[in-house]
């Protein structure tokens, strides 16, 4: 079925908005305290909350950046793991083990309500499933990981409901480097990646292979992967950056449900962009990508061999600009356009376009004061127009005071393609309404001491016409659906930063899907010299169902050590599932349970020249 976005309507500018944003209860979110820059090493630049880099001080919105070096040094190395560290998400699979489509639970929403961005071209949307790309996106060969909470399409569009998943492709260094990793362990399980960077001249590079397979820890649950990725950025001057990206992903797992069944998943992305001072204080990105995506499945089952596959064509044209008109106001402005085609195994062949516009104003009161306001308007040919808006604010009194961050905003969630034209397992609804929401939040942050930083935040959304896929046909349910809840986050460092840790916490009073009530990440490192570092973290969920039937929470424990054998060698060993529990990642009715992976031993090394 070939599904695209058909403009209906002329292409519209939207003139710049102001918004009441403080007399009308604006939400205060916090930044947690595991991405305080000055504290962690990590950039303090933030990209997903505008599209453009902007000083971390300054952002409005709820923003975790995730350093993937810091990560492979505790031994995580897939997205889904690190994920995980973020207050108010929830990374797992509901399909199975390493290699099965993903799920990602952002503030109470399921996986449908989320977008990924990689290399600032949207890869997933209602007919594209996030899932796909989580089920075996690795961190090796990314160099940015932002997660974006809150309803945010006035920026990002449909689907930012719980949030924004902002990836960007690794850059190429000054000092050219060659980097070999290694790892073999438990399930039959092995991985490696080679990568190298550099630069010359003005031209900088970045290059990586992976290849990673395992019979995970169950019956007819095998994994197997080959990706790539590139980035070469020609630096013209200071001001100008031209460039392109390109990633791929092949992959395949089988796992036991109805039969045996064989996912494929064939996917690249392509993108060219341009980042450049047009005049002073005035940024612009211009950024023109491609993503294709090929997915099938064979299903052995009792009465004989079925095969269901997608085909997704996107091309995109977008451009972000930020055009400082004073020293406290700053005006933002977008554009974009999109073509995808989509078809499938049952006959569905569609081609529809989507644009639209985008226009805020930055607003600094004072130094202690920032303030957002965003209006965005953009068509699907599918489901007409639709108008999002967000208004936020930032403020702190002065230093080492507390912090306060916050937004409300409307989102919107379209059918998917197969919703509205429906599937081999039932009628679709060609009448069905795009989803909208309200969601707002507000939280405070503050440092203790030198060293130590607490965070808590408080959160909502009020969902309206939402879908119900099953049973066939599709409807949309009168009334609002809430999710509502509360993350926090503790992190800090002791002895000049040779014992480390890190803690989130989330309760969820309303959630889709019965999510856990309370789920939590911990870890704590201890280094004792340069060359050692050791670590334990563990994860906690709370009792569940995903939807099916109820799951009793766990908690599962993992041990990570390595050692900097010299500057080119860096040996690690890892223990997974330490306690060797028990438990189920899913549970639905007509297909067996999926038990989760019991104790893992996992070695490799690191080879830097």
């Amino acid at each position: 079925m070939r599904n695209t976005l058909k403009a209906s309507g002329p292409f519209r500018m939207l003139l710049s908005v102001s918004c009441p944003l403080l007399a009308s209860g604006v939400t205060l979110t916090a930044t947690p305290p595991s991405l305080a820059p000055s504290d962690q090493g990590l950039d303090a630049l933030i990209v997903s909350a505008r599209r453009l880099p902007a000083n971390a001080e300054r952002i409005t919105s709820s923003v975790t950046q995730l350093p993937p070096r810091k990560f492979e040094e505790r031994g995580i190395f897939d997205l889904k793991s690190a994920l995980n560290a973020v207050p108010g998400v929830i990374s797992t699979s509901t399909s199975g083990q390493s290699g099965a489509i993903g799920s990602l639970f952002i503030r109470g929403t399921t996986t449908p309500y989320s977008q990924v961005v990689v290399d600032g071209v949207r890869l997933s949307d209602s007919t594209a499933p996030l899932g796909n790309f989580l089920a075996g996106a690795r961190i090796d060969d990314l160099d940015r990981i932002e997660v974006l909470r809150g309803p945010h399409s006035a920026i990002h569009g449909g689907e930012a409901v719980g949030g924004v998943l902002w990836l960007e492709t690794a850059r190429g260094s000054e000092k050219p480097t060659s980097r070999l990793m290694t790892e073999a362990g438990s399930f039959n399980s092995f991985a490696t990646h080679a990568s190298t960077r550099g630069q010359s001249g003005d031209l900088t590079w970045f290059a990586g292979l992976g290849h990673e397979g395992t019979d995970n820890d169950s019956e007819l649950q095998r994994f197997e992967q080959n990706r790539g990725a590139l980035r070469l950025e020609w630096e013209q001057n200071e001001s100008t950056a031209l460039g392109l990206t390109f990633r791929s992903i092949d992959s395949r797992f089988d796992y036991p449900a109805y039969g045996s069944n064989r996912d494929h998943l064939d996917a690249a992305l392509g993108t060219l962009y341009a980042q450049t001072e047009l005049a002073a204080g005035w940024d612009a990105r211009f950024t023109v990508g491609h993503y294709r995506e090929n997915y099938d499945n064979e299903n052995l089952g009792e009465y004989g061999t079925f095969l269901y596959g997608t085909d997704l064509d996107r091309s995109s044209v977008a451009t972000d600009q930020s055009i400082q008109l004073s020293p406290n106001h700053t005006l933002l402005w977008g554009a974009f356009f999109e073509n995808t085609d989509f078809q499938n195994s049952i006959g569905s062949d569609l081609s529809r376009d989507r644009l639209g516009s985008y226009t805020g104003l930055e607003w600094l009161p004072s130094d202690q004061l920032t303030t957002t306001a965003i209006l965005r308007w953009e068509d699907y040919a599918a489901h007409g127009e639709e108008v999002t808006w967000r208004c936020a604010a930032a403020w702190q009194a002065a230093k080492p005071g507390p912090l306060l961050r916050g937004g409300i905003g409307r989102a919107f969630r379209t059918p998917t393609y197969l919703d509205l034209f429906g599937t081999s397992y039932g009628a679709g609804n060609p009448d069905l309404e795009a989803e909208s929401s309200t969601g707002w939040d507000l939280g405070i942050e503050q440092a203790l001491g030198e060293h130590h930083r607490i965070a808590l935040t408080w959160f909502a959304n009020s969902i309206e016409n939402r879908i119900r896929s099953y049973p066939t046909p599709p409807v949309n349910l009168s009334g609002t659906t809430p999710t509502r809840g509360i993350e926090s986050s503790l992190s800090g460092s002791w002895q000049g930063s040779k014992l480390s840790y890190q803690l989130s916490w989330t309760w969820l009073e309303e959630s889709l899907s019965d999510q856990p009530a309370h789920s939590a990440n911990a870890s704590l490192d201890w280094r004792p010299d340069q060359r050692w570092l050791f670590g334990i973290g563990a994860s906690y969920l709370d009792d569940h169902s995903w939807g099916g039937l109820p799951l009793e929470g766990y908690v599962l424990v993992r041990l990570h050590a390595s050692y900097q054998a010299n500057e080119q060698l860096r040996l690690h060993a890892r223990i997974e599932n330490l306690l060797d529990r028990d438990y189920q990642l899913a549970n639905f009715n007509g297909a067996p349970p999926i038990d989760g992976a019991g104790l893992g031993l996992f070695t490799g090394a690191t080879l830097t020249f």
